[in-house]
């Protein structure tokens, strides 16, 4: 075995947790398996044993060992303070590892009790030039084939049967929607994609009551990735439902957990191979929302006569967990046939401020989406976010806030609340620092109610973290802390949907929120937003994240941010490292000849 180049420092690896392009639980996964296995590989081959461990936190399904990939890992100073006009040292070291990285992977097949090259147990997969963690190249491999198999078999139905009922629709089904009922009546697979307001769940409602009024025994699920986005996608439906004066006596829309059978303390689901989901048709929407892990177990569960319809926005951000999985299904080959994309929209008013920024934005056009958001006019504004910070916001801030959550503020019933609540929230790129949702959530919690002294303080605006079986509340639920009526006045919280309050005390994982990250936005809409972006550059910024952002009202935004840093986020799609694409477009027999070559 020829000699791997020198490390660019010695010892490495101590000097990438420095860094913080490793954490302690990469470096100490990778010391367990060279252990078990008995294998001991070389310093360099363990570093890259353990940035394939980080990848996965990092929403990567693998580890790319590209040179441009390796020049992109983030460390703990991953852009150069304002200023200093060069790199920082975090910078410097990733790009000389990139000159050192490609070469050292070709020592990995050298040690085949932990790398592999496809099926089997050992611990680490290397298939080109992605490294894989086990688990997540089964999960992989597990969703093309079954993706790929899905979309090779119909459902016996034929559209035609239905065009008497197709063009009778009230109002009108727009071509590309008709397209997509066609997919969905004929195909095992259909994926609809589109922006806000195209209307997808429109399709999904309509699909419905053609089956019902065919088979009005049929078993249809609805699902969505959080409690908001199954609550949001049953209310189009039924919305949709009652303009047509049809009922549908099926379950309501459940989050995907509650759909597989969520169990307490496993990452296995009561429904899987053994015992599929009890339906006909399965549609989920928000899918740019499901990691790869979830979309694997959501196939797992998919019988063997179970019609699956997704539903999603391709150009929306990627799931918080591992994966891009919606982006990719729409880029596949072999799934062109089952996908269909709609781009008339009845939300946004056509040639208003925010559809031409969202569109430009979308199209990566840096030049003409800054030239948008400076135009300012009409329900689009912008504020200089240079300098902000939540200890001392700047007045406009400070009156952009009070204006917006005046009538929630004077809101008494939980209806009203709610109502009002939906009209305006402001939207932070960040978690932390002085622009991130933490700090923000406290300066309006100091603006709006300076006297507060008690966590459960009357009006808290509140969003659930995390499931919680015992209560029934999900991920995304919002709830507000009012007064209870039947317990003397006591604080309780209503949550959205839901007829009773919750005692506080009873409350899962939660946290305020006037102010929520874009991410945790995703799958809701309000009437005005207010988007604080930071005043310079950062991984974080990308064109998904802006365009989800602008995206989550119709007409009325606010926005503070900086020339560059908003360019910089419009020129930049976010990079998830995956291979699931290549696998889809790829047949089983040529990834084993793949595989197998030099």
């Amino acid at each position: 075995m020829s000699p791997t180049p020198a490390l660019p420092v010695d010892p490495i690896l101590p000097r990438m947790l420095e860094e913080g392009f490793l954490r302690d639980i990469d470096v100490q996964l990778v010391s367990a398996l060279i252990r078990r296995y008995e294998e001991y590989p070389p310093e360099q081959v363990q570093l890259l044993l353990a940035l394939a461990c980080r990848a996965t936190d990092d929403g990567h399904v693998c580890l790319d060992l590209s040179a441009d990939a390796i020049r992109d890992l983030p460390g703990r100073t991953p852009h150069p303070p304002t200023g200093t006009g060069g790199p920082t040292d975090s910078r410097a070291l990733a790009a000389t590892l990139a000159e050192w990285i490609p070469a050292a992977a070709i020592q990995l097949a050298g040690y085949p009790r932990l790398v592999g090259a496809g099926p089997g147990n050992v611990p680490f997969v290397l298939e080109g030039n992605r490294l894989y963690l086990r688990r997540f190249w089964n999960y992989e491999q597990h969703v093309a084939d079954r993706l790929r198999a899905l979309a090779g078999e119909t459902t016996g139905r034929r559209a035609e049967d239905f065009a008497g009922d197709l063009s009778r629709a009230n109002p009108p089904l727009a071509p590309r929607q008709i397209q997509a009922i066609h997919c969905a009546l004929e195909r095992r697979l259909a994926i609809v994609t589109g922006g806000p307001g195209t209307g997808k769940t429109f399709v999904a409602a309509y699909l419905m009551v053609l089956l019902a009024q065919r088979q009005p025994d049929i078993r249809i699920r609805m699902a969505g990735p959080t409690g908001k986005a199954a609550a949001r996608m049953a209310d189009s439906v039924s919305q949709a439902l009652a303009r047509w004066g049809f009922t549908l006596d099926m379950p309501p829309a459940r989050t995907l957990e509650g759909l597989l059978g969520y169990r307490a303390g496993s990452p296995y689901f009561r429904h899987d191979r053994d015992r599929p989901l009890p339906a006909d048709v399965v549609i989920v929407d928000e899918t740019s929302m499901i990691d790869l892990p979830k979309m694997a177990k959501l196939l797992d569960a998919i019988g063997p006569q179970t019609q699956l319809i997704l539903l999603g926005d391709k150009d929306q951000l990627a799931s918080v967990e591992p994966g891009s999985v919606m982006a990719e299904l729409c880029q596949a080959r072999a799934l062109d046939a089952c996908i269909v994309t709609l781009t008339e929209s009845q939300r946004f008013r056509p040639g208003s401020p925010v559809d031409e920024l969202s569109r430009a934005v979308n199209a990566g056009d840096a030049d003409a989406a800054w030239g948008q958001v400076i135009r300012a006019d009409r329900g689009l504004s912008r504020h200089s976010s240079a300098g902000f910070s939540a200890t001392n916001p700047p007045s406009a801030f400070r009156q952009q806030v009070q204006d917006g959550f005046r009538e929630y503020l004077e809101a008494r019933e939980p209806e009203a609340a709610f109502a009002a609540l939906s009209r305006f929230r402001v939207l932070c790129a960040l978690r932390r620092g002085p622009q991130g949702v933490e700090s923000v959530n406290r300066a309006i919690e100091d603006r709006l109610f300076p006297r507060r002294n008690r966590e459960f303080y009357d009006h808290r605006a509140i969003l659930i973290t995390r499931n919680d079986p015992e209560t029934g509340l999900n991920n995304g639920d919002v709830g507000v802390v009012l007064p209870d009526p039947g317990r003397g006045g006591e604080p309780a919280v209503f949550i959205e949907g839901r007829p009773a309050p919750l005692p506080c005390r009873l409350l899962p994982e939660h946290e305020t929120a006037f102010a929520m990250t874009i991410h945790k936005a995703q799958g809701s809409g309000f009437g005005k937003v207010v988007i604080l972006l930071p005043d310079r550059e950062s991984p974080i910024l990308t064109r998904e994240l802006l365009y989800t952002a602008i995206t989550r009202t119709e007409s009325d935004l606010a926005i503070w941010c900086e020339e560059q840093a908003f360019k910089s986020a419009v020129a930049k799609p976010t990079k998830r490292h995956m291979g699931l694409k290549e696998k889809l477009d790829t047949p089983p027999h040529r990834q084993r000849e793949c595989r197998a070559s030099p």
